[in-house]
């Protein structure tokens, strides 16, 4: 199959409250100003930006599969994320947040901004990972008619969620303490000299090595991957150490425990073979939450899939274009606001 022909996005930028910069990419071509169905925002995972969704090659694109169907698709790069730019940038290069500041800053700025522009009264939100999270707790903060639908992928409530490699990862969490910032970047780039290395030492935590390209992990390694704060890192840490610990940095609001808040419909897609969000653990965020319209979709072998999905592959396998991007769509379509 011969390299699909890449669209241009218009690039915006958006202002939150404390003066970051966030970039965002529209994919829309119509004369309307938006799709039938409604805007849709495509929000990235923890230590990535828009490549997560919006790939080099429009094969593993989301945000192009979803604008060939005609939708309004807006890819976002959180603060800390791509183009997005601190307050006082270029000499001040990072800046120092964590997950709650992504909840009350960059959430209500990018939805304002995406409701103002296309004159509509809601969106879907489709997140992968850490992007789902923020799906969840925007639900739990937000008015919830100002979402027509929800999509969450491998997006964990940190119910259980383990792993060796973690676990050993955890042991180094004491450098935070002397890094503000986690150049990860740096070392992705370099590990893209070695996309074969890389998909057997990094790969099986974060993928089906099956169901990814080499061509595409060089590529992603190169441009998907971002620095991380350490507060950030440190609240991540955190959750993963205590099983009902997803809640906000100073304790005073607990994510996990207020899911049952959630009403609007929710398509909660899992990996069978994820190992950084376990099946149990979307199958407990499922249960938790109170929307008589919801769906935990399983992609593996037993469900009738090719191949049992691990992380990132659900969003930049070789099949997802084929397997679990049609799921997404059709989710956002029999939604419409």
């Amino acid at each position: 199959m011969g390299r699909a022909k890449r669209r241009r996005p218009e690039t915006l930028f958006i202002r939150t409250r404390d003066n970051w910069r966030l970039a965002v990419y529209r994919y829309w071509s119509g004369a309307r100003r938006s799709s039938r169905w409604g805007p849709v925002l495509l929000v990235h995972g923890l230590g990535t930006n828009r490549a997560n969704l919006d790939a080099p090659d429009p094969r593993i694109s989301l945000a192009h599969y979803l604008a060939e169907r005609g939708h309004d698709a807006w890819v976002v790069e959180l603060r800390g994320a791509g183009r997005s730019r601190p307050p006082g940038w270029p000499l001040r290069r990072h800046g120092s947040f964590d997950f709650d500041d992504y909840v009350h800053l960059d959430v209500p700025a990018l939805m304002r901004h995406v409701l103002d522009k296309t004159e509509h009264r809601a969106l879907h939100w489709v997140g992968h990972s850490l992007g789902g999270m923020l799906g969840y707790a925007a639900l739990e903060h937000f008015d919830q008619d100002l979402f027509s639908s929800v999509v969450t992928l491998a997006a964990p409530g940190f119910t259980g969620v383990k792993h060796p490699v973690v676990d050993h990862l955890l042991r180094l969490r004491f450098l935070l303490r002397f890094l503000p910032w986690v150049p990860q970047r740096s070392a992705s780039l370099l590990a893209s000299f070695f996309p074969g290395l890389l998909a057997h030492t990094v790969g099986p935590l974060v993928a089906n090595p099956e169901q990814m390209d080499r061509r595409h992990i060089r590529e992603l390694a190169r441009v998907a991957v971002t620095d991380l704060p350490a507060p950030l890192l440190t609240q991540f840490a955190d959750w993963y150490s205590d099983p009902s610990g997803f809640r906000r940095a100073d304790g005073l609001f607990e994510y996990h425990e207020h899911l049952h808040r959630i009403r609007r419909p929710i398509l909660i897609i899992a990996g069978a073979a994820d190992a950084l969000t376990p099946v149990d653990d979307l199958r407990d965020i499922a249960a938790r939450i109170s929307s008589p319209d919801k769906r935990l979709l399983i992609c593996g072998r037993e469900q009738g899939f090719r191949f049992d999905y691990g992380h990132i592959d659900l969003i930049l396998g070789r099949h997802a274009r084929d397997e679990v991007y049609p799921h997404i769509a059709a989710w956002i379509e029999s939604h419409a606001a």
